[in-house]
């Protein structure tokens, strides 16, 4: 492209703006590793010419400010016009005097970071909330001391705001209760929020008609009484995460389930999912059947057990993405469940379930499965070649610390699941052989994070380099 840019000017060829930017599009949107990158992605081009640098500043959208950055907003926004997400959280000081600075600006801000900060900068937010009416989204993540009178303006100066980020917050209180009202909200964080109480979710809950995600991990004030009275409120939610409550037991997964039909993601990582036996458990959970819900973590359940997976297994007929990681009395009963039923699924994750064996005999007919994780397992290479007959769809395979796995099952794999595009192999120290010669087996692979014994050598970096596979 460079060269294109270079021939077209030594020839008098112009190509339109319109032209370039359609070109920049489509390699951004192609390379999706670095697409998060995109400025410095397209970083090069903008030296090959004046009109290509005015194109790729165009394409800079987000914006973090320091303190010696304010003394160049004019040029700064003058050049980078479309900005829509600006980040104060690493601003050292007051922030009232860069928002106001920033209010005066014709800018059309999306998304504002003001976290890791003392307090809420009221004077600044009212400057900048009358003069740039487009924000949607508010992080306050980290801030000392809020006030409730900071919530009414926030409510007050943003109507707009679908979502809002208030975790690990320490509230300076509550005279009155805390109802925040905002029409269009969608998605809100208490992540770690020490005075977030059973009232406050059930008014935010009631008030937020919109409201579609919850993050409320770590709020101690919450009971499963005040999560159950929420629900009833707002059963249109999709998505909650309510991780690290010791109380939450599979009682509350059925609550949750028939409460909010809508959910489509529930994260129960590090509760007591599985304390509840059998016979003391919620029987009318065998009645329900949800469709809806495609994500369910239960990571680090550490009460999970073989007669918990069975019986929830029946409960989700959709279901895409499954987390287990760290349940480490499931064993080969349970794992069998979980092939057998949940034959849509998609991201199966099962890293350390040390009691799961998977040896021969295990079936992984998962003609869905895209990611597998089976770090930390006693996974050899019979498992490895059923998986790779079974899951030829397979895109993403971990096996970090795999110690029974050797070259022979990581080329079945390669041989098998022509779609591969990466692979984990740290610290199995029995791959051992050509890593050339899988590679070569495996074109689709992009990236490997190589096993111990691995040692790159001009071959191999010529091999890699024709594959466009990267090595971690």
């Amino acid at each position: 492209m460079v060269m294109a840019a270079a021939s077209s000017s030594s020839s008098n060829v112009y190509l339109p703006d319109e032209c370039w930017e359609c070109i920049f599009k489509f390699l951004i949107n192609h390379d999706t590793e670095r697409a998060h990158r995109r400025y410095f992605h397209l970083k090069p081009l903008s030296i090959v010419s004046k009109q290509l640098l005015s194109i790729t500043n165009r394409f800079l959208s987000s914006l973090t400010i320091y303190n010696p950055t304010c003394q160049f907003f004019h040029t700064l926004f003058r050049r980078f016009s479309n900005i829509t997400s600006l980040n104060l959280s690493s601003y050292d000081g007051d922030l009232d005097y860069p928002l106001v600075q920033i209010s005066r600006f014709p800018l059309k801000i999306t998304s504002l970071d003001i976290s890791n900060h003392s307090g809420i900068p009221a004077k600044g937010l009212r400057a900048f909330s009358k003069n740039i009416t487009t924000l949607t989204s508010l992080v306050c993540s980290n801030i000392a001391n809020i006030y409730d009178r900071d919530m009414l303006f926030i409510e007050d100066g943003f109507p707009l705001l679908e979502e809002l980020d208030i975790s690990i917050t320490r509230f300076k209180l509550f005279r009155t209760p805390f109802s925040l009202a905002l029409s269009k909200l969608r998605k809100v964080n208490l992540y770690d929020n020490y005075y977030m109480s059973n009232e406050i979710l059930f008014h935010l809950f009631k008030n937020c008609k919109l409201l579609e995600e919850v993050n409320i991990v770590k709020c101690w004030g919450i009971t499963l009484s005040g999560i159950a009275a929420a629900l009833r409120e707002r059963p249109t939610l999709t998505c909650i995460n309510i991780s690290y409550c010791k109380r939450l037991t599979e009682s509350s997964l059925f609550k949750l389930v028939s409460n909010c039909p809508s959910l489509t993601e529930i994260k129960m990582e590090w509760t007591s999912f599985g304390k509840e036996s059998a016979t003391n458990s919620n029987s009318s959970m065998d009645c329900i059947v949800n469709s809806q819900v495609k994500s369910l973590y239960l990571a680090y359940c550490a009460r999970l057990r073989d007669e918990t997976i069975i019986r929830f297994s029946s409960l989700f007929s959709n279901l895409q993405l499954l987390d287990m990681n760290s349940c480490q009395f499931i064993s080969d009963e349970g794992i069998d469940q979980v092939l057998s039923r949940f034959l849509t699924v998609r991201h199966l994750n099962l890293a350390n379930c040390s009691r799961a064996k998977l040896l021969v005999g295990t079936s992984f007919e998962l003609p869905n499965l895209e990611v597998l994780n089976l770090s930390y397992t006693t996974v050899d290479d019979k498992t490895l070649y059923a998986i790779s007959k079974g899951c030829r769809g397979l895109l993403q395979l971990y096996l970090e610390n795999c110690g029974y796995v050797t070259w022979k099952g990581v080329k079945y794999v390669f041989e098998n699941c022509t779609q591969l595009r990466e692979i984990n192999l740290r610290n199995c120290y029995n791959v051992r052989g050509n890593i050339c010669s899988m590679l070569s087996s495996s074109q689709s692979l992009r990236k490997l994070i190589a096993p111990p014994h691995f040692r790159l050598t001009r071959r191999t970096v010529k091999l890699l380099s024709h594959y466009g596979c990267r090595v971690c």
